[in-house]
């Protein structure tokens, strides 16, 4: 059975693996492959391959261990900024599935979902710092 330092230490990691990862692939990966001549194909690959880890496994962890944190640090879902942190979560995992399987995967062909691509991108990882700014709310009880 996991303690609650090791839940919250499990979901801490989690976060930071996804917003961190999102945040390296913007201002590292992608300034990278801007000018290279596979540069299309390159986003794709390091598209499917962090989706794999970035959207799959650690969203699915990230809210199993937050729906197990909400009940054993805070007795469920009553807190207002639980409730709101899980509508986000909600509206990050659209926003993820939109743009892996639409944008993303049209984007090597189209510089119409090349730009949807970016702009959900961006707008996740805005809701992803958003997330961690809620969830050091919730910890510090505020």
């Amino acid at each position: 059975m996991f303690t609650k330092e090791l839940l919250l230490w499990l979901h801490v990691v989690l976060a930071t693996f996804w917003v961190g990862g999102m945040i390296f692939l913007s201002l590292v990966i992608a300034p990278y492959i801007r000018d290279k001549p596979f540069k299309k194909e390159a986003f794709q690959e390091v598209g499917r391959r962090f989706s794999l880890y970035g959207t799959l496994i650690t969203l699915t962890l990230l809210f199993l261990t937050g729906v197990g944190l909400a009940y054993t640090l805070h007795g469920g879902f009553e807190r207002r900024t639980i409730k709101e942190k899980l509508f986000l979560f909600g509206l990050v995992v659209l926003i993820s599935l939109l743009h892996d399987l639409w944008a993303g995967k049209r984007a090597i062909d189209s510089e119409f979902h090349r730009r949807w691509a970016k702009i959900l991108g961006i707008v996740n990882l805005i809701l992803g710092l958003l997330m961690v700014y809620m969830g050091v709310r919730i910890r510090l009880g505020m």
